[in-house]
């Protein structure tokens, strides 16, 4: 119990911990109209695509194709303030970059970005 008590206290103040990381990444693109916005800003090593303007609670489709790769198709749910956000690793085994294709479409959304990667060499 006690454990489990300092996990969860571990993760409730960890979160604001890693938005204020994610605020100071560079903003690689931003996509969208007057209600919605696609957004993604990135480290280097992480990327951070994130929606906002859904409606709150709606289901989006979120797809993200990288080159070849197997393409990601998800059904997500934004948040009570209908936003969405997912973290990436853009990787592609052997490849030195690449191009990511980013869409996320609900009933009040049709958001769309790509953007360039490159592989980290830090």
């Amino acid at each position: 119990m006690r454990k489990t008590l300092v996990l969860i206290i571990a993760l409730v103040l960890a979160a604001p911990a890693a938005a204020a990381i994610d605020d100071s990444w560079p903003l690689l693109v931003e996509a969208g109209d007057a209600d919605c916005t696609l957004t993604v800003s990135g480290n280097g090593r992480f990327v951070l695509i994130a929606a906002k303007g859904l409606g709150a609670g709606d289901t989006a489709r979120y797809q993200l194709r990288n080159g070849d790769m197997t393409p990601i198709d998800w059904t997500v749910r934004a948040d009570a303030s209908g936003r969405f956000a997912r973290y990436y690793v853009p990787f592609r085994w052997g490849r030195r970059g690449g191009t990511v294709q980013v869409d996320v479409t609900s009933e009040s959304c049709r958001l769309s970005a790509s953007f360039p990667w490159e592989r980290y060499t830090g």
